[in-house]
């Protein structure tokens, strides 16, 4: 405390003080709102950006925050949960920033219940109240860490790229890997054992080229071509006991369109699956899926590790890039004997004129997600991409309407517990992820 001149303050000053800063603190419980005789009604819901509206969050995802997309000098937000709690919101720049505990809080509060979100914006001198939303809050949580790659939308060169791990809890992001630190090579198809990061793998491209493979503390980089494979290892799935790893092996061509609405065509004229032993270091094919019969790609292990998934079209190097399509294929796995069993098909996307890739199995084993689009193996510049879900108990099929957009929607993986996906959309702008 400082000091009146050479003498402290007395107590009963000190005191006084105290309570004024006490009262002042206590009555700062957000933004002053118009009343009800100052406001005039909207009619309609706010536009803000990302588009809240009628959405189910998990219980543990980061602040909601957004940007309102109206006229206006002032905006203020108040978000009301079911079970009584409330939070008030000024808007600076018209951006509306939320505490990262204050929002844990009231997430808290408000797992399997919803919150009603209202948006006040002032034009002029007079206030207006937009339509509340509602926004759902699931007790399910999920998983806090996310990694994917960042590279800006190219198609043959790049400058920087790297792996980064962002906790979804919060907006903290960190590397994985840049490519500054390895000579600007190319690094990609990055994947972890059931979400473990115990064991983990990437491709560096370039002139320090190999996979490396993290299992436990320990990492290598290692070279998967070998005189039997048509490449080294592309498209990776590790087996749940982290003993295995199928790839793909692919020989990719791509083209340019001249239609301005169409930018690039990747597509396979060769693949084949095989599967990598992490102790022994040997390379197999997986059984029937090498030579030209077929052309497999995607593989992807079910959760026991009982069966590998792929996506698998009788397609050959003299077939017309759009007519290339795809179905989702599994064979059986025995790991103790390391023995595949015979292909069945599961989802046959070619008989309804259209090709499925990326499949991916939901942790509990219900459930297939796949990208559905009109041919070929490479989807994220197919604008009529769309996720699709395979009940695996009936074969039912179900285009998800409420997650997919006018623009490509692919590239996708399911949360530990079954209950969430992530995946990439060009929804945006139709180049940006």
């Amino acid at each position: 405390m400082k000091k009146n001149g050479n003498k402290p303050f007395p107590n009963y000053l000190r005191w006084a003080l105290l309570l004024t800063i006490s009262i002042t603190l206590g009555s700062c419980k957000g933004p002053a709102l118009p009343g009800d005789g100052q406001l005039s009604n909207m009619n309609r819901m706010p536009t803000i950006f990302p588009d809240y509206t009628d959405i189910t969050i998990p219980g543990n995802i980061a602040p909601l925050n957004f940007e309102i997309k109206e006229e206006g000098e002032r905006f203020i937000a108040m978000l009301e949960g079911e079970k009584g709690s409330v939070m008030k919101l000024k808007a600076r720049s018209k951006q509306f920033i939320i505490s990262p505990k204050k929002w844990t809080r009231f997430l808290e509060e408000n797992k399997g219940s919803h919150f009603t979100l209202k948006v006040f914006g002032m034009v002029g001198k007079q206030w207006s109240g937009y339509e509340p939303f509602v926004i759902r809050v699931a007790d399910e949580e999920i998983d806090p860490y996310l990694v994917y790659r960042l590279i800006p939308p190219g198609y043959e060169t790049w400058s920087s790229m790297g792996l980064y791990q962002r906790d979804l809890t919060s907006f903290r992001e960190k590397p994985v890997i840049e490519n500054k630190h390895i000579e600007d090579n190319c690094v990609n198809c990055h994947s972890f054992a059931q979400g473990s990061s115990e064991y983990m793998l990437f491709h560096v491209r370039g002139s320090v080229g190999g996979t490396i493979i993290k299992q436990g503390d320990e990492i290598e980089k290692v070279d998967l071509k070998r005189d039997i494979t048509l490449s080294a290892g592309v498209y990776p799935a590790w087996h749940p006991s982290g003993a295995y790893v199928a790839f793909s092996t692919n020989r990719i061509e791509q083209y340019f369109h001249a239609r301005p609405e169409k930018t690039i065509e990747v597509l396979d004229r060769q693949s084949d699956l095989i599967m990598y032993n992490t102790a022994s270091e040997t390379i197999n094919h997986v059984p029937g899926t090498e030579g030209d019969q077929y052309m497999e790609t995607y593989p992807t292990w079910s959760p026991d590790g009982r069966f590998l998934y792929f996506s698998r079209t009788v397609a050959d190097a003299l077939t017309s890039f759009d007519s290339i399509r795809y179905d989702i294929c599994r064979i059986a796995f025995d790991p103790l004997k390391e023995s595949f069993g015979e292909t069945e098909a599961v989802f046959m996307a070619s008989e309804k004129g259209q090709s499925a890739s990326f499949p991916r199995i939901s942790p509990n084993g219900n459930f297939l997600l796949c990208t559905l689009h009109d041919y070929g193996t490479f989807p994220i510049w197919h604008k009529e991409a769309d996720l699709c879900l395979v009940d695996l108990s009936t074969g039912e099929t179900m285009v998800q309407e409420k997650v997919n957009s006018d623009d490509t929607d692919s590239y996708h993986s399911w949360a530990q517990n079954s209950r969430w996906i992530v995946f990439s959309s060009r929804r945006y702008d139709g180049r940006y992820t």
